[in-house]
């Protein structure tokens, strides 16, 4: 095994003996005195009383009832001599060599076990059931499977030198032989190179487009990391992503990113890029510039990488949140004391307690507390805030120390502050409607001004975002139109639906050039710059001529039976209609005879990110933070921990430490029961405190 000379542990007994200690037991003197009196000192022994037996072996053994010559092994029951003439010799070869001893399993030996499995019902249903298995023990098996959970459950490599990891060991698997930190470290490392082996190998046979995303990850030691991200459509129409490189960089210039992502893509053989989605950094932009130029000498980009860039859209949202905190900043710190000073002590809990009842506030949760850094964690501590602001006021008008301790903060929360949260609320709750919240009002403006500056100019906007919804079957290009009319203003809007039906017709002729035995070209019938207003503009320019002629000509060139395409049909079909239980992918995926090369086009396009970061932190004021455990190892480590726990995780769901909180407050309500039978101490901070004690 790897690294098992470094491990100084062998199987334990029951008894926490070693098969050394059973070959240094205690044994009976022999000498030629108690041989001539033989059974004699036996009896001779059990007439002045029973001695303790000093062995170890006989921890594996009892006594038999009767029988002074005989013990019983306590796993097999067998009866060996235990005649102080032949001492302790045969109790001892048998320990070692019993069958049913558990230290001395046979570990090619199957053992009948069960295990749970699920089946989807026709009804919609699903079914858990057990199956019946074979299991033996292997040491290697465990070893990988030990090597996993350190992975996925990010635990630090000492985990398997801790006492209670080892005694757990030693009562579940007697006979897996526990590891070393180097050793647990080099089968991490291992598993790290066998999955990015197998997957390098599943990227070169990927029929789909790749589409990236990039963020910045930063150690406890100002090391900054570059985290790849991969997200594709595969064979079996299920949308997949994975960490493909997380390495440092020396710093944050756009040549030096797009370098290093360079050298990721030829690592792992991946040339035929969609879009790569990145934060609002201006070196971003370089980046993104270096990139296209790389990708159209592979001739692995789409029409030319125009459409390559993709800026994230919940950046742009913090920007605008943050923005919109300038004005009520102050307000939020002091609800956040206040928060905190009623949860900093089971007094002053009791104290606010006692307010809430006397406000009849009907609530069964409490105030949360919050990660400054994280805003949707700040959303739920204001919005908790806000159901016991009669409470707090409460405390504020009868509590002494309550007042004294905020006012270190510049005081507790009046009615102002409390007006502007909930003011706020709305807006953190639902980006997209932030103008109504605030209509008139100067945040308003402010936070317009800066959303504007990423979204308001249509050149700017990557349509691929709008294509995506028009491949939507329920959608379709005149959803997509009615968007756009509802988001700008006439002018824009008619020059951003001639940009997406350009650009709609273009992707479809790069696909079907690229498609096997098609021959197809976009059919005259669909004009990308034809609207409402080229309508009339053929109206006005047909009057004083002859309106039948001109009628047949258009019907003959519009004429569709033999020129259309699977765009045009897709286009001319009724939308799906929608339900809660629709998935696109599905539909893509088994239109293979109706749109193939739609088909194409939607596996690539769908899979497109809008943003670098996971939902839960779109809120987020600051970077990702590597953990200390992680901090403290080298990179390469540090690499091999962060891939491997994203490829072989089970649920990529992520640690929610507000949800967390959430549950201590309700285990802590549900436990109130059981405390009720005990006195309660209760510290009175209603008289004067000294400051030093504040």
């Amino acid at each position: 095994m790897i690294g098992e000379n470094n491990d100084d542990l062998v199987r334990m007994s029951s008894s926490d003996e070693s098969p050394k200690e059973l070959d240094e037991v205690t044994k009976a003197p022999t000498n030629a005195k108690n041989k001539r009196k033989g059974k004699k000192t036996v009896e001779a022994t059990s007439e002045r009383g029973k001695r303790k037996k000093k062995s170890v072996v006989w921890d594996h053994f009892k006594e038999v009832e009767g029988d002074a010559y005989h013990a019983e092994c306590i796993y097999c029951h067998q009866k060996i001599s235990c005649a102080s003439s032949n001492g302790t010799n045969a109790m001892k070869r048998h320990t070692s060599r019993c069958k049913k001893a558990p230290f001395n399993v046979d570990t090619k030996q199957t053992i009948l076990d069960f295990e749970s499995k699920t089946k989807c019902n026709a009804d919609g249903t699903i079914e858990t059931f057990s199956v019946p298995k074979l299991w033996h023990f292997d040491q290697d098996e465990i070893r990988k499977a030990l090597a996993r959970m350190v992975v996925v459950d990010e635990l630090p490599f000492s985990f398997v030198e801790r006492e209670g990891f080892r005694h757990f060991c030693k009562i579940a698997v007697p006979s897996f032989v526990p590891l070393s930190r180097a050793t647990i470290t080099r089968d991490c490392y291992t598993l790290f190179i066998e999955k990015r082996k197998k997957l390098k190998n599943y990227f070169s046979n990927l029929s789909s487009r790749v589409c990236l995303t990039t963020d910045t990850w930063t150690s406890g030691q100002n090391l900054s990391y570059m985290c790849l991200t991969a997200h594709f459509i595969d064979d079996d129409w299920k949308l997949r992503k994975m960490i493909i490189n997380f390495c440092p960089i020396a710093g944050h210039s756009g040549e030096l990113i797009g370098r290093a992502i360079e050298k990721c893509l030829l690592e792992w053989g991946l040339k035929r890029i969609m879009t790569i989605t990145v934060d609002n950094a201006s070196s971003n932009d370089l980046a993104i510039k270096y990139l296209k130029q790389i990708l159209n000498l592979w001739d692995g980009s789409v029409l030319n990488a125009e459409f390559l860039h993709m800026r994230c859209a919940a950046h742009i949202l913090n920007l605008v949140v943050k923005d919109g905190l300038k004005d009520v900043d102050i307000s939020v710190v002091r609800v956040r004391a206040a928060v905190k000073y009623v949860r900093s002590s089971p007094a002053r809990l009791q104290k606010f307690k006692a307010c809430v009842e006397e406000e009849k506030i009907n609530s069964k949760s409490l105030v949360c507390l919050d990660i400054e850094t994280r805003w949707n964690s700040t959303f739920s501590m204001l919005k908790s805030a806000l159901v016991f602001r009669k409470a707090f006021k409460n405390l504020k008008t009868k509590y002494l120390p309550y007042t004294k301790e905020l006012r270190k903060i510049g005081g507790a929360p009046d009615d102002e502050d409390r007006d502007k949260i909930a003011s706020f609320l709305p807006f953190l709750q639902m980006f997209y409607e932030a103008t109504l919240s605030f209509s008139g009002s100067s945040m308003a403006r402010q936070m317009k001004l800066k959303f504007d500056k990423y979204w308001k100019n249509v050149n700017n906007v990557n349509v691929l975002m709008f294509i995506a919804l028009l491949l939507d079957p329920r959608h379709k290009l005149r959803y997509v139109e009615w968007i756009i009319r509802c988001s700008y203003d006439p002018s824009d809007s008619y020059d951003l639906c001639h940009r997406i039906k350009s650009t709609l017709a273009s992707l479809f002729d790069f696909y079907a050039s690229s498609h096997p035995s098609s021959t197809q070209t976009r059919s005259s019938s669909f004009n990308p710059y034809s609207s409402a207003h080229d309508g009339e503009g053929e109206i006005r320019k047909l009057k004083g001529t002859n309106l039948r002629k001109d009628y047949v000509t258009e019907i003959e060139l519009n004429d569709t039976s033999e020129t259309t395409t699977e765009l045009d049909r897709y286009l001319g079909d009724k939308c799906v209609r929608d339900n809660d239980s629709f998935d696109i992918l599905a539909w893509w995926s088994v239109q293979t005879n109706n749109y193939p090369i739609l088909m194409s086009m939607a596996r690539d396009i769908l899979a497109i990110p809008v943003s670098t970061v996971a939902s839960e932190s779109a809120f987020s004021t600051g970077g990702r933070v590597l953990d200390s455990f992680r901090t403290s190892l080298t990179p390469r480590l540090v690499e091999a921990l962060v891939c491997t726990q994203d490829w072989i995780r089970a649920s990529h769901d992520p640690i929610m430490i507000e949800e967390s909180l959430l549950a201590l407050e309700n285990m802590e309500e549900e436990m109130q029961d059981l405390t009720l039978e005990q006195p309660t101490i209760i510290i009175d901070e209603t008289s004067e405190v000294p400051e030093l004690f504040l």
